[in-house]
């Protein structure tokens, strides 16, 4: 249970870069016809999204580290 919050925080953090990125580079690769203003909401929920899953990856870490320790 432990590893699996641990692989859901990573994952989540892949997610969360991978949205963040492609909305921030959304507007150059579109020749602007997607204005910045437009993929803002996009890098928003992926700075969200990538916040709270490497909390949960932090989290799951101390977990399986205070696992391993006993």
């Amino acid at each position: 249970m432990k590893i699996a919050v641990l692989v859901i925080g990573i994952l989540g953090v892949l997610l969360g870069l991978i949205v963040t990125i492609i909305s921030f580079a959304l507007p150059s690769l579109t020749s602007n016809k997607v204005n910045f203003n437009e993929a803002l909401p996009g890098i928003i929920i992926g700075i969200v999204i990538l916040f709270f899953s490497a909390i949960i990856a932090i989290v799951g870490l101390v977990l399986v580290l205070k696992k391993k320790k006993q």
